[in-house]
């Protein structure tokens, strides 16, 4: 039966495992220390230098050595990286069974480093860039992402190495060694000479008798779990922690610094947030490191002096200063004395850095005190136990939070920001006690003083922050459920002044709209801090939400209600004439009322819109405004400005369909009063004896004349009615009346009978000249002069080119069928219209046929 391992077994086979490899391996020891602590936190190792020194040796005896009690081998996965090395040969072949069953692509894992507690990686910059990216994610996540599916590793530690000095690496790809010194805890410098003669010599001397190492004590993967186990125990106090964040930030400006001075330097760390939080795993790692080796009894507890032991997981690591300027002095290669120099400048700038963190740490409790300013917050809850100041109570509240949670580093500094806090509680607590006043809600906002603030938004922010600070600090949650008592009693208060508020706007007869939107956001920004209140009494006044739920819900359908009628009083009212353009009235209504709406729905989205509601009866006094006053002289002309009202209607969010069917009586009465002015009787005298043959009667005809007697608004009017058909009720057939198609039939046959009456008149005078002529021709001059004299008169082109006597007769069509006394009067002038295109076709053909024949 096997026992489990204690720690005390563990530290001494890890002793022994370690001081065996230091006495084969010599010169190695901060090498050996960066391994040490990569096994005990969990983390990976890099370690570079030139060909010869061990690296690989060393992992191999390192990695190959830890077994597994169970199955008494290592876990180990290992790898000589080339330009040819893929993926898959990393993380492990694809299951072609999957594959070509489902056609998804995974992969054996087990078989690859993800499958294994350890890795060796070795000259790992011969692999590609993106195979190198490929391991770092892997090694960091210790999973592997492919599609939806997550594989998780059992990779614990990997030891990657190289032949190349990181100066090739850094001009090679600067990028990728960037993200090696991102995700990598600890990079080892393996220099290429022994910096002691002895050591040579005894390197020599086993050569000579052909002794190999002999490597003996064990050290298990269960032996390691127990160490790491103690690692993850280890405390960390929060002035260590301050001295962990100190050094790095201090490293940082300290190595920057030195890149400045020399451009070829690229601090070995990336200093990040990932490195700060894998810097403290490691300084844990170093507390268990020192109770293996130093003080067995040493509590495990990060102090001070153990932040010297970041050097290996911040710096390159290398040989101690003396060995390092003992290497210079006999290096040639120009990259061994530059890795060398790199060695040496980081261990003196961490020496410089740590000497000043350990000075700030101990005066560490004064300067946050001085940072934390207790003295003012307590200066703060002092003058709020004088005078309640909800702004002021509200900022208190939100510093002390961010000062106490989580909290100062120093305990000693907590005790006056709890005076302090206290201190904000009792303001509140007293403040809570009283009653409301006028000042405390919306009043406030619309004209009234507001010695705690504007409305009552001041006031419940600071009871809010003040609650949030009460449940967040553990030594004050006692007062939480009084606390929260007292504030839904007040809130219910609060709620009620709000709506009082809005129901006393109604007798303020000065009240513009721009004052009601103005009110309506104040409100509703007020009920819902309230609201917002009331969800962090849920905790501690649990049995007064669903009272102060309902009380919510009935304030903002009270508010909402006192500010619609107040609303509709306001538009309701009688307006004086103004010179305003109709429609930018409406535009301007229109944009108030959506700007009310927009702030009622957030009150209450339950509540009808109060946009159509008012803007109707103002939609309907611009349209008749518009429709009763705009001049015209043709129906087409009144169509467009009823096309216009319509479109603008829409636009504001009116339907005009209800507003024109209100306005049809105002568009039948300017129609049928146009019809009235057209029908009067148009004076039509007939043409001068001269005018009948030299053109100037068709001049009068188609200039004065048509301008007299204007035509086709009959056919504009039916226009109109179609324009208007969407306004129609479903049971008319048309949406104007009768009577206003008789007016402008009435009108139209007036304007046809006048021009009829001139064309009879211009025809028969002009027969009477040229008939004569035609009838007793003397020759071909003749009867060219009689051809070329009707050719002048223009009548011809009247009645043939331009087709003025078919466009009358379709007019007289549309008349002749109507009913009643109209269309019998319309079909008498159809008849004298066709004798007029009958006079004149037999006249014109009878010229055609005289001059023909001559």
């Amino acid at each position: 039966m096997t026992h489990p391992t204690t720690l005390p077994q563990a530290a001494q086979a890890f002793r022994r495992f370690f001081g065996e490899l230091r006495e084969t391996y010599l010169e190695r020891e901060t090498l050996f220390i960066q391994i040490e602590l990569a096994l005990l936190c969990r983390e990976h190792v890099l370690v570079v230098g030139p060909p010869g020194t061990a690296k690989s040796a060393i992992a191999s005896a390192v990695l190959g050595r830890i077994t597994d009690e169970k199955t008494g081998s290592p876990s180990l996965f290992a790898k000589q990286i080339a330009e040819s090395t893929v993926q898959t040969d990393l993380i492990g072949p694809v299951d072609f069974k999957v594959l070509t069953e489902t056609g998804r692509t995974e992969y054996i894992t087990d078989d690859g480093m993800l499958g294994a507690v350890h890795a060796f990686l070795d000259e790992v910059f011969d692999g590609r860039d993106m195979l190198l990216r490929s391991i770092l994610n892997v090694l960091h996540e210790r999973e592997l992402k492919h599609g939806r599916r997550v594989t998780s590793g059992r990779i614990e530690c990997a030891i990657m190495t190289s032949n190349r000095y990181l100066s090739e690496v850094l001009a090679r790809s600067p990028e990728l060694l960037l993200a090696f010194a991102d995700r990598l805890s600890f990079i080892a410098f393996v220099p290429k000479s022994f910096a002691r003669r002895a050591s040579r010599a005894a390197m020599l001397h086993r050569f000579m008798h052909g002794s190999r190492p002999d490597l003996r004590a064990a050290l298990t993967l269960q032996q390691l779990d127990v160490l790491q186990e103690s690692v993850e125990k280890v405390k960390v106090s929060s002035q260590v922690l301050e001295g962990v964040e100190l050094l790095a930030d201090g490293l940082e400006r300290s190595l920057a610094a030195q890149v400045s001075k020399l451009p070829d330097y690229v601090p070995t760390k990336y200093f990040s947030q990932r490195s700060v939080v894998k810097a403290l795993w490691a300084l844990k790692a170093a507390v268990v490191r020192d109770q293996i080796y130093q003080r067995p009894d040493r509590p495990l507890e990060a102090t001070i002096e153990d932040l010297d032991a970041l050097r290996w997981f911040f710096l390159l690591g290398g040989p101690q200063a003396a060995e390092a300027e003992a290497l210079l002095k006999v290096a040639v290669d120009p990259r061994e004395r530059a890795q060398l120099e790199i060695v040496r400048l980081e261990q003196k700038t961490f020496d410089e850095t740590l000497v000043k963190v350990r000075n700030e740490l101990v005066t560490g409790v004064e300067r946050e005190s001085s940072a934390l300013a207790a003295a003012e917050d307590v200066s703060a809850a002092e003058a709020l136990a004088r005078t309640f100041q909800p702004a002021l109570a509200s900022i208190t509240a939100q510093r002390l939070l961010v000062k106490l949670v989580p909290g100062p580093r120093h305990t000693e500094n907590r005790a006056p920001l709890l005076v302090a806090a206290r201190g904000l509680l009792a303001a509140v607590e007293q403040r809570l006690a009283r009653s409301m006043t006028p000042q405390d809600g919306a009043a406030a906002g619309v004209g009234g003083a507001a010695p705690e603030g504007r409305g009552g938004l001041q006031l419940t922010a600071a009871f809010k922050d003040t609650l949030e600070l009460c449940r967040s600090v553990p030594e004050l949650r006692t007062h939480f459920g009084p606390l929260c008592e007292a504030s839904a009693r007040t809130l219910e208060a609060l709620l009620e002044m709000i709506a009082l508020s809005a129901e006393s706007v109604e007798f303020e007869d000065g009240l513009k709209i721009e004052g009601l939107v103005a009110l309506a956001d104040n409100l509703e920004e007020e009920i819902s801090q309230a609201s917002a209140l009331s969800g962090l009494l849920a905790e501690g006044a649990a049995a007064a939400m669903e009272r102060l739920r309902m009380e919510d819900m009935a304030v903002r359908r009270r508010v909402v209600a006192s500010l619609r009628r107040r609303a509709a009083a306001a538009f309701q009212a009688p307006r004086p004439p103004g010179k305003r353009d109709p429609f930018e009235a409406l535009s301007s209504d229109s944009r108030r009322l959506t700007q009310l709406e927009k702030s009622l729905q957030e009150l209450d989205p339950t509540q009808p819109g109060l946009k159509q509601e008012l803007l109707q009866p103002l939609g309907l006094a611009y349209a008749k405004q518009v429709l009763s006053t705009t001049p015209f002289e043709r129906i087409e002309q009144y169509a467009r400005a009823v096309q216009t009202v319509a479109e603008n209607l829409r636009q504001e969010g009116v339907p005009p369909e209800a507003v024109l069917a209100q306005c049809r009586d105002t568009l039948e009465q300017r129609l049928v009063e146009h019809a009235r002015t057209l029908a009067r009787e148009v004076a039509s005298p007939p043409p001068a004896p001269g005018a009948v043959v030299n053109g100037d009667a068709y001049s009068f005809y188609r200039n004065s004349f048509s301008v007299r007697a204007p035509d086709g608004e009959l056919a504009a009017l039916v226009g109109l009615d179609n324009q208007l058909s969407f306004a129609r009720s479903s049971e008319a057939a048309s949406f104007l009346s009768d009577n206003v198609r008789q007016a402008v039939a009435q009108a139209e046959l007036v304007f046809a009978h006048t021009r009829i009456k001139y064309l009879r008149s211009w025809l028969t005078q002009l027969l009477t000249v040229l008939l004569p002529e035609l009838e007793a021709p003397k020759g071909k001059v003749e009867a060219e002069r009689t051809f070329e004299r009707l050719v002048r008169s223009r009548f011809p082109l009247l009645a043939l080119k331009e087709g003025e006597l078919v466009r009358l007769r379709g007019v007289l069509g549309t008349l002749g069928s109507m009913q009643g006394e109209l269309g019998e009067s319309a079909r008498k002038l159809s008849f004298q219209l066709r004798g007029i295109d009958e006079d004149f076709g037999r006249f014109s053909k009878r010229v055609l046929e005289v001059r023909s024949a001559l």
